[in-house]
């Protein structure tokens, strides 16, 4: 395992990013995976603007900041390559459910990340994830209380988390208890497959409103020419491929204001 990390570090080097293994020590690690190679992406000028712990989608194992390519250079991102395949079993589901998500090593690995960086450079942590990542990122919220106190806010885009053809959201909401972040949930108006349609996504920013004493915000995307998504998990929409650039300001202008 060591070694394939070192093999990673070798390949994953851009010159303004470099990389880190982050080892995985909370109580609920998965002891078969106990590292985790992360990306630490960062911001063209220094400041002390909070740094974005971002969760990829579909499998979680590429370290891809999308859809959030126009805000790298603004922000530190931090993204990671999860040990194992969190869309595993979700296929054979009609419900957009993603057990592997709920893994409770997936929360605590999270945990592990966060506390990570936030010691290292002592500065606020922004949590967020794209699809699969949403998910995540909930499943974070969920494992504990204490979870939504080591970050400042949250950052949601492509939002999977249920199927709007079967009315089902699935999220533990009752497990998320004393939340109190600004949320942003960001979604392409043209995203309309099943598992992660933006009727879904607001149907998720209506209920956490109930339960978040901070702001939870739905930001609706309309700007791009592509048609609606037919192809779901891989749509253009979903990816907000042309449409990055107001996403990325939509993004910016909500941290912004809630900072």
């Amino acid at each position: 395992m060591k070694k394939l990390l070192l093999i990673f570090l070798i390949i994953l080097k851009p010159n303004f990013s470099f990389s880190e293994i982050v080892p995985c020590n909370e109580p609920k690690c998965d002891k078969k995976f106990d590292l985790t190679l992360t990306r630490f992406i960062e911001a063209e000028e220094k400041s002390d603007k909070p740094i974005i712990v971002w969760l990829s989608g579909g499998t979680g194992q590429f370290f891809s900041t999308d859809p959030l390519s126009e805000v790298e250079g603004k922000y530190d991102i931090v993204v990671m390559y999860n040990p194992y395949n969190i869309s595993s079993g979700s296929q054979r589901r009609s419900d957009g459910y993603a057990p592997a998500a709920y893994k409770p090593d997936q929360a605590d690995r999270i945990k592990s990340i966060i506390k990570f960086y936030s010691d290292k450079y002592k500065k606020p942590i922004w949590l967020g994830g794209q699809s699969f990542g949403a998910a995540r990122t909930m499943a974070y919220l969920a494992a504990s209380s204490n979870n939504s106190k080591l970050i400042s806010g949250i950052i949601l885009t492509g939002t999977a988390v249920g199927s709007v053809k079967n009315n089902t959201l699935k999220v533990p909401l009752k497990k998320i208890k004393d939340l109190n972040l600004p949320i942003g949930i960001f979604h392409h108006i043209k995203d309309v497959c099943d598992n992660s349609h933006h009727k879904t996504a607001q149907k998720l920013q209506n209920k956490l409103k109930e339960i978040n004493l901070g702001i939870t915000a739905f930001i609706l995307i309309e700007s791009g020419n592509l048609s609606k998504d037919s192809k779901c998990g891989t749509g253009k929409n979903h990816m907000f491929e042309d449409s990055r650039k107001e996403l990325a300001d939509a993004i910016i202008k909500f941290i912004e204001k809630n900072i």
